[in-house]
């Protein structure tokens, strides 16, 4: 009897092994075979002056000549070294087999090793006698304090380390996004800066999914139509649970002691809880339920939501760790049982209309509320 073999699911690529869209159009960098396979130094020299910057070119020369020991090194940062010089250092270290170099004819590579070293000598000399004028005032880069945004854009970055990681094994370990910004104390407005981080990648699967772009096609060829779809799905909750940080950590501007002290002076007792990892939730500021029409309050230990109407245009108050002021008729509480996260989605993303709705539409015995809040509560939303 013949044994049936199975086939192997084909091993998912990490995002390390995929082309980015650079080098779907410049090519892999550069190998050790790379001018036998036809290539001119022009396409050489071309692919590091599309790939490097000038941070880039500095780190691999200034790195490079600290290892063969110029001791002006550090200060080429304040000068402008040609990107060639970094191309060919990068090239040597990745075992490039350079054709003869125009000066030193018959020797190859070890030819362009002695054309760098040329090079750095005589930078290193000009470096030593370095003045303001000698500078490049067109292209020095200039050692400066990072601006406010500058400042967000490195910690927003810092965070997408492991993001990166659990895009590459999204289908093997579970990642949350929203637990990954709190656990890391992130500021709304880094949170706000990494939204749209995914976005690009999205595009590609999807063309990748329906064939508009054959590379895309091949590159993800990997992943099942499904598996794309499941993947899709994977990077739109990142980006769906960083929205959701952004707004529930929102900065609250203090108001004026003159309008909102008494505000400030109700609520200041009041017990609730701050925030909800595990339904991506967090509190409103409790000042606002005085004079709101409604409040919505989540319980997290029993699953349940309720609901305070005002009694009349005076609105909601607080005493102490209370609510008041609400119509017991037009209040209640519901529990959610499995569809929590779509009514506190609902709730937080409806209007008006909707919250008259919301209550009617959960599926359980309404009880009254006693107006009592404790800290397993979310203040949830007021209208």
């Amino acid at each position: 009897m013949a044994i049936k073999k199975t086939k192997r699911k084909p091993v998912r690529k990490t995002k390390a092994q995929r082309l980015t869209l650079d080098e779907h159009y410049m090519g892999l960098e550069p190998g050790e075979d790379y001018f036998e396979n036809g290539k001119s130094l022009h396409d050489f020299f071309g692919w590091y002056n599309y790939m490097y910057d000038r941070k880039k070119v500095n780190q691999v020369i200034i790195s490079y000549a600290k290892k063969f020991g110029y001791k002006n090194a550090p200060r080429f940062a304040r000068m402008f070294l040609p990107t060639t010089i970094a191309s060919v250092i990068t090239g040597l270290e990745n075992g490039v087999r350079f054709p003869d170099h125009k000066e030193y004819p018959g020797e190859g590579s070890a030819g362009y090793q002695k054309y760098i070293h040329a090079e750095l000598r005589a930078w290193n000399k000009q470096a030593q006698a370095l003045e303001v004028k000698d500078l490049n005032t067109d292209h020095i880069i200039k050692k400066k304090r990072p601006s406010v945004q500058e400042n967000i854009n490195n910690k927003g970055q810092s965070l997408l380390s492991e993001v990166d990681h659990a895009i590459d094994l999204w289908d093997i370990n579970p990642f949350d996004m929203y637990k990954h910004l709190a656990d890391n104390n992130a500021s709304s407005a880094v949170a706000n800066s990494i939204i749209n981080e995914y976005d690009g990648m999205v595009e590609e699967v999807i063309q990748a999914r329906n064939g508009t772009d054959e590379q895309l096609k091949e590159g993800y060829s990997h992943l099942t139509k499904p598996e794309k779809n499941k993947f899709i799905a994977f990077l739109n909750k990142i980006k769906s649970d960083t929205e959701r940080y952004v707004e529930n950590h929102k900065p609250v501007r203090k108001p004026r002691k003159a309008k909102q002290y008494s505000a400030e002076e109700q609520v200041k007792k009041l017990s609730y809880l701050e925030e909800d990892t595990d339904n991506r939730i967090s509190s409103i500021a409790p000042r606002d339920i005085i004079g709101s029409r409604q409040l919505w309050v989540y319980n997290i230990k029993t699953n349940e939501i309720s609901s305070y109407t005002a009694l009349d245009r005076g609105g909601l108050a607080v005493t102490g760790t209370t609510i008041k002021n609400f119509d017991d008729s037009e209040s209640g509480s519901k529990k959610l049982g499995t569809k929590t996260t779509h009514f506190i989605d609902r709730i937080l993303e409806g209007g008006s209309i909707t919250l008259n709705k919301v209550m009617s539409e959960i599926n359980s015995k309404a009880s009254n509320v006693t107006g009592r809040i404790n800290n397993n509560m979310i203040l949830l939303k007021v209208d």
